[in-house]
């Protein structure tokens, strides 16, 4: 028996109806794949990313959209060497940022660099002004700043610094440049916060501003001298 013409209309315009009563339903329940991005509230940032009015800000441009973050914080062996920060941000099971801060026997700038970041990251890196030495690989998601911390005599071993280390893992924008210069800002402000942290001795050479990415060859930090820095 033939479909009349009218009942096939009717049927299949029943059937685009219904899809779409789903959708909106989907979308208003936050059902995949309408799911919407989740909160990141300034109660739940760890602490050792500092201040939350300019990390969570920082944190949204960065992070890939998800229907929830959770964050993990650690801190451990303050006022000692083996000081170490550690800040997770996760989503089903995976790490989308981490922000990993631990104590070291002072290194020239260039060594830490291709340990804190990889050789070949460290090679195409470009610098900023903060710390001993500051580097960004956008393309790899990461970006480091060397801080001193104690003075020779402080611990046993020499003069120690803090090894400040952000990786962002996953997001689809990562080589873009407001991706670069918000990783420096989350870098800065942990090791900002590190730096007090760890109860150090020594100026942080931390800059007050957020330090911009400086323009062209990876070149050795310039003076903080003339600048208003965070003891």
């Amino acid at each position: 028996m033939k479909t009349k013409p009218h009942k096939a209309m009717w049927t299949a315009a029943a059937v685009v109806a219904a899809v779409g009563l789903a959708g909106v339903a989907a979308y208003a329940l936050d059902l995949p794949p309408f799911e919407g991005r989740g909160e990141i509230s300034a109660e739940r940032v760890c602490s050792s990313l500092g201040d939350p009015e300019k990390s969570v800000p920082a944190l949204l441009d960065v992070l890939p959209s998800k229907p929830s973050y959770r964050f993990d914080d650690n801190l451990a062996g303050q006022g000692s060497r083996f000081f170490t920060s550690n800040c997770f941000v996760w989503n089903d099971g995976k790490v989308l940022l981490s922000a990993r801060t631990r104590m070291l026997v002072a290194d020239p700038p260039d060594a830490w660099a291709a340990e804190a970041i990889g050789e070949a990251q460290a090679g195409r890196a470009k610098r900023f002004d903060a710390g001993t030495s500051g580097v960004v690989d956008v393309s790899d998601g990461r970006a480091a700043v060397l801080v001193p911390c104690s003075a020779p005599g402080t611990y046993a071993g020499g003069s120690y610094s803090l090894s400040v280390v952000v990786d962002l893992r996953h997001h689809e924008e990562s080589g873009k440049p407001a991706v670069e210069q918000r990783l420096v800002e989350l870098a800065v402000a942990a090791a900002r916060s590190a730096h007090s942290a760890a109860t150090c001795d020594l100026p942080s050479k931390v800059p007050v501003a957020v330090p911009s990415v400086l323009a062209g060859p990876a070149v050795p930090a310039v003076s903080t001298d003339s600048k208003a820095v965070i003891g």
